[in-house]
């Protein structure tokens, strides 16, 4: 991996990266400079000795480093609370890190989340490996794929040899999410599989695991499947958090697949209302494209196209926007627009060909030799068989449509 930049230098990075295409609104967020602030921060903590630490956080105080209700997503499978100050000193600054990401700002937050790695190095084994799989997290949405892997599997080794199944299903989640950005859907269910054997009843890892399984039953075309790991992911998640958020953009997919275009758009607009992380939004814009174009909907292609490159350009992760650009293309072939889809195409083989995103790579290159006249195969084909007076569907597909009575 390569080494995380200086806390001003990931601040400079992060404005730029926000800031393209003249657009300011993100890199303009007043939040930036408080976030700069937590990064200095967390590079001094890692510098000083532990003794120091505690006093250091003291000065502080509620200005730069606040207490929060809140704790990051990676915790202790049954969520203890931390039992000593460096511990919790790191889940406060694991939990700035989460903005950072949420907000796009991924040199920061790479910054912040390698500095408490640097701090609990040689504290609790349970803190150490749960900062490593945050490491991972970050270094992923970065697109440093085999970076990724490997603090992954230092998560779910060591966490398997202190017996702590609840840690390293954090590990196998993160391995999941890998093989999935990789197009390798045997691994991607087997990681998820796993997770959840080893997550806790109704914990953070449980809903991930959940979720992971849903996306891959929408892949492998098993809709009563998607729907019943969906739902419960969806349950399992607070009541109008970005995650909730997330798994009805994946709900809308199961949708998708099978047909459902109006329910899935139903899902996809009501997440683009209710959510401002371009994280969360654009899976909504890339489902909401692909079935307006389905529904012969040209208007909200456009409309859907034009919110996409507005979120882009607020900052967006490589492999959200490779697949963005992926499914507009898709959109326009879907509607016989040939000379739209094939620009957007080529921006998407780029990326994904320079950040290793095989199965977008592939699929791509498919489309783009018309090889692939539709690229609704999946619709055509995989889903043929599915009974939609299955009450697991009906259910499922009517809690979706509800949606837009919300």
């Amino acid at each position: 991996m390569r080494a995380p930049l200086t806390a001003i230098k990931a601040f400079l990075r992060d404005a730029a990266t926000l800031g393209k295409a003249g657009d300011t609104s993100s890199a303009d967020d007043p939040r930036m400079s408080q976030w700069l602030s937590v990064a200095q921060a967390a590079e001094h903590l890692a510098e000083l000795r532990p003794a120091q630490r505690s006093e250091y956080a003291q000065i502080l105080g509620s200005s730069v480093l606040p207490r929060r209700v809140e704790r990051p997503t990676q915790i202790e499978g049954d969520g203890r609370v931390p039992t000593d100050a460096i511990t919790e000193l790191g889940e406060r600054l694991r939990l700035e890190a989460e903005d950072m990401e949420r907000a796009g700002c991924f040199e920061l937050a790479l910054t912040t989340v390698s500095s408490v790695c640097q701090m609990v190095a040689r504290g609790s084994v349970t803190a150490r490996l749960l900062a490593t799989a945050h490491l991972g997290r970050v270094t992923r949405q970065i697109g440093e794929l085999h970076a990724a892997v490997d603090c992954y599997t230092t998560v779910t080794h060591a966490g398997m040899a202190i017996n702590d199944g609840p840690v390293a299903a954090h590990g196998f989640i993160g391995l999941g999410n890998v093989a999935f950005a990789r197009g390798n859907r045997p691994a991607q269910k087997a990681f998820f599989l796993r997770a959840l054997e080893l997550s806790v009843k109704g914990s953070p890892v449980e809903l991930s695991a959940h979720q992971g399984l849903m996306v891959t039953a929408n892949q492998q075309g098993e809709l009563a499947d998607a729907l019943l790991h969906g739902w419960r992911a969806h349950d399992l998640a607070p009541q109008h958090s970005e995650s909730q958020l997330e798994i009805i953009n994946n709900l809308s997919s199961t949708a998708l697949y099978a047909g459902f275009y109006a329910a899935a758009l139903s899902g996809y607009d009501f997440v683009i209302q209710k959510s401002s992380i371009p994280r969360t939004r654009l899976p909504a814009i890339d489902g909401g494209i692909r079935a307006a174009a389905r529904s012969g909907e040209r208007n909200r292609v456009t409309l859907f196209e034009q919110l996409g490159r507005d979120e882009l350009k607020r900052g967006a992760a490589p492999y959200d926007a490779a697949r963005f650009l992926f499914c507009a293309a898709e959109a326009h072939q879907f509607l016989q627009e040939h000379h739209l889809a094939k620009p957007l195409l080529a921006e998407s083989i780029a990326l994904a060909d320079t950040f290793g995103f095989h199965e977008l790579s592939i699929r791509g290159d498919a489309m783009l030799d018309q090889a692939t006249v539709r690229l609704a195969t999946e619709t055509q084909t995989t889903f043929d068989v599915i009974d939609a007076t299955d009450p697991i569907v009906q259910h499922g597909i009517s809690r979706l449509s509800a949606l837009s009575l919300v």
